[in-house]
């Protein structure tokens, strides 16, 4: 059984994560978010068999096209974020094409949780204006690699190296297998090369 100390201290990819919730009887359909959830509730003491799935499966036949208006329910109706979703937005907005955001998404999974049954079709365009309402939870944290990238690429030092992504890879393997927070900060560039020879000391 791993410790809550080893879970929080290490970074898991989310084919991990459901190697994980397999291994210990949990739940292991959702985002990475709620298998972390599901893992540190059985670290903090609940029963496997007691922890549920925060979302169901939404089974239901998809709405078509014409029967998406601004007034649609989110949940329990039928809506999901696919083709003829794509093509009600395209139409709303006078675009050739739509593409789904991740606020949009993440406001679904939402509704689904909470069982929302007052958010409509229209909350979902109005979250497009304001994105920041939805993408401030425990999802986004999960997001670590993608997080660590870009201030990486904020770092002017980066320019210095003729293959910057590798560097970035490399020392966010570092961080990834070590006890240090996940996140990047000018120093780890500053100290590349000794910290390569630490953990190639440690392996």
């Amino acid at each position: 059984m791993i410790t809550i100390e080893y879970f929080n201290n290490h970074y898991f990819y989310k084919k991990d994560l459901q190697r994980l919730c397999r291994k210990y009887g949990l739940p292991a359909n959702g985002t990475k978010a709620e298998l972390n959830n599901y893992i540190l509730k059985m670290l903090h003491g609940v029963l496997p068999k007691d922890i549920k799935p925060l979302r169901k499966l939404n089974k239901q036949k998809s709405l078509q096209f014409s029967e998406i208006s601004l007034d649609t329910k989110l949940f329990n109706s039928g809506f999901k974020l696919n083709n003829e979703a794509r093509k009600y937005f395209a139409n709303y907005f006078h675009v050739a094409n739509f593409h789904f955001k991740k606020s949009m998404a993440i406001k679904m999974r939402q509704v689904q949780t909470n069982h929302d049954n007052r958010a409509t079709v229209k909350d979902l365009i109005l979250i497009l204006n304001k994105p920041s309402k939805v993408l401030s939870n425990s999802e986004e944290d999960t997001y670590q690699w993608n997080h660590f990238l870009q201030d990486f690429y904020k770092d002017p030092s980066y320019r210095k190296f003729n293959m910057p992504i590798k560097v970035a890879a490399i020392l966010w393997k570092i961080i990834r297998d070590s006890n240090l927070p996940k996140k990047y900060n000018h120093n780890l560039i500053i100290d590349y090369y000794s910290l390569i020879k630490q953990y190639k000391k440690r392996c």
